[in-house]
């Protein structure tokens, strides 16, 4: 196993923590769990889809995206829809709260990120500004891994 790679998987974790801690605390945005995000974003980028399209494209069980749902829907972050010609079928949508809150926390995790990397010494905003294009290259290979 690499080096790296166990450095890497170490260091990702609290990164993401501490960045969506420091976001939360700078904007005073209300505690969303990562797994209601991360629907939040999904249907922001492909509204509109169905609670089974939504578990495959986030990889996760049908069990466990209906009760994401319930709870979103009832937290006001998803609509869902029930489908004019088909009543067991239904559509989910983020809610305009949801796409305002999800605006929110990109725009103040962009400034909280750019605060940070200006305290960063210049050869390491360089080495991290190379490393973008191989983290998003990581990102695309575990997508298409099967689960």
């Amino acid at each position: 196993m690499h080096s790296t790679a166990i450095e890497l998987g170490r260091q990702l974790g609290p990164l993401r923590r501490s960045l969506l801690r420091a976001t939360r605390e700078a904007a005073q945005l209300p505690d969303i769990p990562d797994s209601h995000i991360e629907v939040m974003r999904a249907l922001t980028d492909r509204p509109s889809m169905s609670p089974g399209a939504l578990a495959a494209h986030l990889n996760l069980a049908r069990s466990t995206v209906s009760n994401l749902i319930k709870a979103m829907v009832d937290a006001g972050l998803v609509e869902r829809s029930i489908s004019s010609g088909d009543l067991r079928s239904a559509t989910l949508t983020a809610s305009p709260k949801a796409v305002h809150l999800l605006a929110e926390y990109d725009a103040v995790s962009s400034q909280v990120l750019s605060d940070a990397l200006d305290e960063l010494t210049p050869d390491n905003r360089r080495a991290l500004s190379a490393a973008i294009p191989a983290l998003a290259e990581i990102t695309a290979i575990l997508s298409r891994r099967p689960s």
